[in-house]
């Protein structure tokens, strides 16, 4: 499935992943303002009430559908937890969540309330399209927070750009060089959900991206590629 800047190929689909984008333009990347921080607190509170435990995340149906798509790729999800997982984890033990900038704080937020997957890159250091797609281990990449390459896993899949460079591995970690910054005005965000999200929830995950995005750093949305899209 293409649009533009954006395929799923059929693989992923077939796999259980569904996966669309949102491109904000204009953005302001700053340090996230106490309102939102406010916000993402009350968010917080009310997983720490509804969540007992590290046990009860891993048993949620949408948790346990990332769980099991990583696991077809032949990757232990104890070791490499989902990204969904490892926030509500976060939220569980530090009674917050990671505090980076006011766009990944926004859509960490939409993240929680909608147990989808979000990662935003800066869209001007990318060569479109992006694809997800299975690895074949020859893609170039260099995790967040790390200078040097790594080598990836063929049968794994990911989010690669037209210069054969991972975004994303899986939706576990995201590459250095595409990573938001003060210096972002264009952010493209990926939004992944499984077969396990209705598809008014992928609408209504979209429509929240949309909102808070905008609300916290400002700038205007375009859907690039809508999950409700995509058929197995």
């Amino acid at each position: 499935m293409a649009n533009g800047d954006f395929i799923v190929a059929e693989e992923c689909v077939r796999l259980g992943l569904r996966a669309g984008a949102i491109l904000f333009r204009h953005v302001q990347v700053g340090p996230a303002r106490s309102a939102l921080r406010a916000e993402i607190a009350a968010e917080v509170r009310r997983i720490r009430e509804e969540v007992v435990d590290v046990e009860a995340v891993r048993s949620d149906p949408a948790v346990m559908a990332f769980r099991a798509i990583l696991k077809k790729v032949g990757i232990h999800p104890r070791k490499e937890q989902p990204s969904v997982e490892r926030l509500l984890n976060f939220a569980l033990k530090r009674g917050d969540l990671p505090a980076v900038n006011n766009l990944v704080d926004a859509y960490n937020l939409v993240s929680v309330r909608s147990l989808c997957s979000l990662g935003a890159h800066d869209f001007d250091t990318v060569a479109a399209p992006v694809a997800l797609r299975f690895l074949t281990g020859r893609e170039s990449f260099t995790p967040l927070g790390r200078a040097t390459q790594i080598a990836v896993a063929a049968g794994e899949y990911g989010y690669v750009d037209a210069q054969d460079r991972v975004l994303c591995r899986l939706d576990v970690l995201q590459a250095d060089f595409s990573k938001v910054t003060a210096n972002t005005t264009n952010a493209f965000l990926i939004i992944e959900g499984t077969t396990a999200h209705t598809p008014e929830l992928l609408r209504q995950t979209f429509a929240d991206a949309i909102e808070v995005v905008t609300r916290w750093c400002g700038g205007e949305a375009e859907v690039i590629c809508d999950p409700l899209d995509l058929s197995p």
